[in-house]
């Protein structure tokens, strides 16, 4: 079946091509002038030029397409037009989904994140599932925020009949490209080569880690067994900051970080960052906004997921072991 892909060219999007070859569907990717392209198969994926902000290449892009996979997002702590995060990850996410009907598509897979669900403090025993109703006034990022308000926009648009399903994976790692969207692979790297100086806040704090290939494996499954307006999350392991950093050394054979960094020291850190940004010194390795984020829990249950989808997602140990072989390997 030939698929539209958007945000293939991505550090999960490529992982997401390789999986949909491999179950025999034809990718054709929406691609941008500055997108990498290298790589690709040319037999076998199909490349049209595009933006999700730009409706008419969308509908030049769906031609002969049965499916859509939509996963481009602006994935980053800081942009120096703030506004390009609506453009791209609200308004880009409805001129796919409004085009992809007019083009009278039957299913679509869009690839929220558990950022869109909020923070998971309120949940019982810190873990949050599908049905978390998130205050919609209280986010941290700039891409919290703005998944959080495509997801809105996604559930209205399939109460009038748009066919999409959507999943929300946790913090996405594995082997890949260190672009700023692999935020663990970053943090692996920084921790190997010692330029990790301790555990930002609290090490207590649960986060959810879904291993790249399993989400692709998900994405998949929900195109195949999917409901219609379903919403399925797609995790892994839900661990604290001082058992992934343990599990890490111990891979690593080397001493777990001894200090925890008190929230207002990372807080002055994303400070300085930012204002080397706006004097257009380098980008900011860390916000005031990211740093926020570290007091809360982001633990999640993919129970609706493994039951009706059949997803499964491995352990963060066996996870971060793969990681480590692959990064090292290519490096």
């Amino acid at each position: 079946m030939r698929v539209l892909v958007t945000g293939g060219t991505g550090y999960f999007g490529r992982h997401l091509v390789r999986a949909l070859l491999g179950a025999g569907h034809r990718p054709r990717l929406l691609v941008r002038a500055t997108s990498r392209v290298e790589g690709f198969d040319r037999e076998k994926v199909e490349l049209s030029a595009g933006d999700v902000t730009d409706s008419a290449s969308i509908t030049s892009a769906l031609d002969g397409c049965e499916a859509v996979f939509h996963a481009a997002a602006l994935v980053k702590r800081w942009d120096p037009d703030p506004s390009a995060f609506e453009r791209v990850n609200v308004r880009g996410t409805e001129n796919v989904i409004r085009e992809a009907l007019d083009a009278n598509v039957k299913r679509i897979v869009y690839t929220s994140s558990f950022f869109a669900l909020g923070p998971s403090d309120d949940g019982p025993g810190g873990i949050i599932d599908e049905g978390h109703a998130r205050d919609p006034a209280h986010w941290h990022t700039p891409y919290e925020r703005t998944k959080a308000l495509a997801d809105a926009r996604v559930r209205a648009l399939v109460s009038q009949g748009a066919p999409v399903v959507t999943l929300y994976p946790a913090v996405i790692y594995g082997p890949g490209d260190l672009t700023e969207g692999n935020i663990v692979g970053r943090l692996v790297l920084d921790f190997a080569s010692g330029r990790l100086p301790g555990i930002p806040c609290r090490g207590d704090r649960r986060w959810g880690y879904a291993f790249v290939e399993d989400v692709a494996a998900g994405h998949l499954l929900a195109f195949e067994k999917g409901k219609a307006g379903g919403r399925y999350i797609l995790g892994g392991e839900n661990c604290t900051a001082d058992t992934f950093f343990g599990i890490l050394a111990g891979l690593l054979d080397r001493r777990v970080p001894r200090f925890h960094l008190p929230y207002g020291l990372v807080w002055s850190a994303g400070l300085f960052e930012e204002l080397l940004a706006r004097f257009g010194i380098r980008e900011p390795r860390l916000t005031r906004a990211e740093a926020a984020t570290y007091r809360h829990h982001w633990a999640y249950d993919d129970t609706r997921a493994r039951s009706e989808l059949g997803y499964r997602g491995r352990w963060l140990e066996e996870g971060l072991r793969q990681t480590l072989g692959g990064m090292f390997r290519n490096r």
